[in-house]
């Protein structure tokens, strides 16, 4: 297990407001990550994610929050909330498996509009985090909640589930 940091950083938030403010909040997040004390790789992943769901809010909602903060119990981590105004998403379990945008799954063969993505990116969130869970908020929009652990359990391996609270790793 880890030691709370020296310095354990203060919390931040972000508005979010177009598809470059992803930028800005990866870099952010990336430099929280380090403060915690992640290494150069998990600090990417951290990075990573932070631009998949900023960029996710550009698009889909058009506003939203990024919230970084540290976790302290039940182990050292870091914790990653992204809120958005938007319509929220039908299925929000669906869109943690590879093959789904823009709220459907793409089908082999299908043809792709202009800017629709991979299919790949929350399935890449949820395999970076330690545990994610998206929730459609009544009257507000979509919420998603990750947690990243600086230290994995002993014997644990990828993909990280995400789903309700028994998938945290």
């Amino acid at each position: 297990m880890s030691k709370v940091p020296a310095i354990v950083p203060e919390p931040l938030s972000f508005d979010i407001g177009n598809e470059h403010d992803r930028f800005w909040c990866a870099a952010e997040g990336r430099r929280y990550a380090a403060v915690i004390g992640f290494d150069a790789k998990a600090q990417g992943e951290v990075a990573i994610c932070i631009a998949e769901l900023v960029s996710n809010v550009a698009k889909f909602a058009g506003q939203g929050t990024l919230a970084l903060s540290t976790v302290t119990e039940p182990r050292l981590g870091i914790r990653i909330v992204v809120e958005d105004a938007g319509p929220g998403i039908d299925n929000p379990a669906s869109v943690f498996e590879d093959g789904f945008s823009e709220g459907r799954r793409l089908e082999p063969g299908t043809q792709r509009r202009s800017g629709q993505g991979l299919g790949v990116g929350l399935g890449a969130v949820a395999r970076m985090m330690s545990h994610v869970e998206m929730e459609n908020v009544p009257s507000r929009g979509l919420r998603v909640v990750c947690l990243k652990w600086l230290d994995p359990p002993r014997g644990g391996s990828g993909p990280y589930p995400a789903s309700g609270p028994s998938s945290a790793r």
